[in-house]
């Protein structure tokens, strides 16, 4: 069983007559497969823990776990093919818990399986998540005493009631079976914190905006080590609350480890977003945003990932963090996460209304209006060429400008000389 995890690197007989060899080396202190695990360590192949598992950068992964649930095997239909049977088992270590799937065959091998045994797999691991397809298992005598407790699934009984905090816009995805199915994701709150929401019928919230309070009968209620996320439906009924729900906050100074529900403060600074590959070998973004406290006397750093990063922030900007997870960054600190299931928002302030004349110039933040005492940002649909003269009419707050009507006018190029022959 123990090949499979080096087969891209040696042929069987090569890896039997390593074995054998380490056998020998030992004295005969040790059987056939304390050997062959011996061997496979030193090819750098060797167990790793289960929470490791969703960053795993191998094909193969092997591991031990302690079987916690187990899902007897079901039917399912395959196109022109023979019925095919599929079960699961759920196994733990003290570091996480993992779904393995079992296919065909393999699946019939859980009537001889016993829930709180420990077994020794060797498995495909899906990337990023905490699933692994079975390529072969064996009874082990290794111990595990504690397991992270299992994932929890349940269709509550009560409405959910929330607030709507961010939604994504809907995202296309195609099933197994090549037909596509559409997924929109919330983060929605409450007084006792937030969470990730997904809804597998998106035109069940057509008619409800972020900041809505809502009432949803039907919601399937999933919970993984302390996580808690939330499953809509084609089944299950909205409806949109009169009365507003408030969603814990905290301060920017009061952020813990771990899990944080809304976290207030005033951007101090602002990064340039940075390009990296990712493990999976494709390209993303990352921003880091310095978020001070409304004392000012403290505050917390927030990474931001993906196409979050290049949202517009700058110094003085409110903002909210939604349901991002903090944890103690490489120099020691607590950093707030941005990524899938959390959110960064602009808080808008009362603007006012401005009418201004300038010049439209480049900048890395995007274009911006120079009226010769101050520059804005124009946030607008419109393409005014650099360099030009401009009148702006809109409402103007920290720094920015949303326009409401925008003319250009002919070129002049008296004004621009007369501004370049004042920076020299």
């Amino acid at each position: 069983m123990h090949y499979a995890l080096v087969s891209d690197l040696l042929t069987k007989e090569a890896f039997d007559e390593r074995v054998e060899k380490k056998a020998e080396s030992l004295g005969g202190l040790v059987d056939e497969v304390t050997a062959a695990m011996l061997v496979v360590d030193e090819l750098g192949r060797s167990h790793i823990k289960i929470g490791d598992i969703p960053s795993a950068q191998t094909s193969i992964v092997s591991f031990f776990g302690k079987i916690l649930e187990i899902k007897p095997p079901r039917e399912f239909t395959r196109e022109g093919e023979p019925p095919g049977l599929v079960a699961s088992v759920v196994l733990g270590d003290p570091t996480g818990t993992v779904t393995m799937s079992l296919w065909d065959d393999r699946a019939e091998a859980t009537s001889e399986l016993e829930v709180g045994s420990v077994i020794e797999v060797i498995a495909k691991p899906r990337p990023g998540k905490k699933e692994v397809t079975c390529l072969a298992l064996r009874e082990s005598n290794v111990t595990i005493v504690e397991t992270k407790k299992p994932p929890k699934s349940e269709v509550m009984a009560a409405p959910l009631t929330a607030k709507i905090l961010a939604a994504s816009e809907i995202r296309e995805i195609i099933r197994r079976d090549g037909t596509p199915s559409f997924v929109q994701e919330f983060i929605i709150g409450d007084a006792s914190g937030t969470a990730r929401l997904v809804c597998w019928a998106p035109d069940l919230f057509a008619d409800v905006d972020e900041g809505a309070s809502i009432s949803i009968d039907g919601v399937q209620r999933k919970e993984d080590e302390g996580i808690v996320e939330y499953v809509v439906s084609d089944s299950a009924e909205i409806r949109i609350l009169p009365d507003e729900i408030g969603a814990l906050t905290r301060d920017a100074a009061d952020v813990t480890e771990g899990q944080n529900p809304v976290v207030t403060g005033i951007v101090s600074s602002v990064s340039d977003v940075r390009t990296f590959t990712t493990r999976r070998g494709t390209e993303s973004r990352v921003r880091n945003v310095s978020v001070q406290s409304s004392s000012k006397k403290s505050g917390v750093n927030v990474a931001i990932w993906g196409d979050a990063a290049d949202a517009l922030f700058l110094p003085g900007d409110p903002v909210q963090v939604i349901n991002a997870a903090a944890k103690l960054n490489r120099y020691g600190e607590l950093e707030l996460s941005v990524g899938r299931g959390s959110a960064i928002r602009t808080i808008n302030l009362p603007g006012k209304s401005v009418s201004l004349t300038g010049i439209i110039i480049p900048r890395p933040e995007g274009l911006s209006l120079d009226d010769g005492k101050e520059v804005w940002i124009l946030l607008t649909n419109e393409s005014p060429v650099p360099g030009t003269t401009v009148d702006v009419e809109g409402i103007c707050r920290n720094g920015r400008i949303e326009v409401t009507n925008l003319v250009s006018n002919p070129i002049d190029a008296d004004p621009l000389i007369h501004r370049l022959g004042s920076l020299l």
